[in-house]
């Protein structure tokens, strides 16, 4: 990886940090003691540790942050989706259901039926906002607020990538032992979580578009 996309997700995945420790002291604000779902799905997949309330996801979220090295793209990668999975987590209680994902694991199962038949990919879009080509043999999967006319809408926001991301490592069309294949992530609004949520897919195989073609590096 590039420095200046490695120095993207360093920043990113710090910033990223920063939000899950918000999540976690607002849902203690708000009462919350279990994760939703128990374990945390995506943790348990990647490195097998059941995480199951908002106590664990803290401690385990100081312990993540301890171990990450941030000099390793492939490290920060894992780091974050796992931060993703906390976040979403722990929300349930405080966000409203746009911020969400609007994908459970039976839509998901539509979904690959569909691509399949098509021998289709899945285009994940995170807060584009150009014109978006649709064709029978792609699934658009949109993040962001306003989702365009005839896009599949996941959630406002990109950490429910999380939820997504447990149902495409576990199906064989999509994934091929936690290598993506089959899936595109485009770049819209250029944010330090974005970026770094972006280049962690392409880490672990996802092809990587720009909308605007140049990412920012400071």
């Amino acid at each position: 990886m590039p420095p200046e996309m490695n120095k993207l997700m360093k920043k990113g995945a710090k910033k990223l940090f920063s939000l899950t420790r918000t999540k976690i002291r607002l849902a203690k604000e708000n009462n919350t003691i279990n994760t939703k779902p128990q374990p945390l799905p995506l943790i348990k997949l990647l490195v097998n540790i059941e995480i199951n309330n908002v106590d664990k996801c803290y401690e385990y979220m100081n312990k993540l942050k301890n171990n990450t090295d941030f000099d390793n793209p492939k490290s920060v990668a894992f780091s974050i989706l796992q931060l993703m999975d906390i976040i979403e987590g722990v929300k349930y209680k405080y966000e409203p259901i746009e911020f969400s994902s609007n994908i459970d694991n039976d839509k998901f199962r539509i979904l690959e039926e569909m691509a399949k038949k098509n021998h289709g990919e899945m285009d994940i879009l995170i807060m584009t906002k150009g014109d978006i080509d649709i064709n029978r043999n792609r699934l658009c999967i949109y993040i962001g607020l306003n989702p365009p006319e005839n896009v599949i809408f996941l959630s406002a926001v990109p950490t429910s990538l999380a939820v997504l991301l447990n149902y495409i490592f576990n199906s064989d069309y999509f994934s091929d032992n936690l290598k993506l294949k089959r899936v595109n992530s485009i770049l819209g609004q250029k944010t330090l979580i974005n970026n770094a949520i972006h280049l962690s897919l392409g880490i672990f195989g996802a092809k990587l578009k720009d909308e605007g073609n140049i990412l920012p590096v400071n």
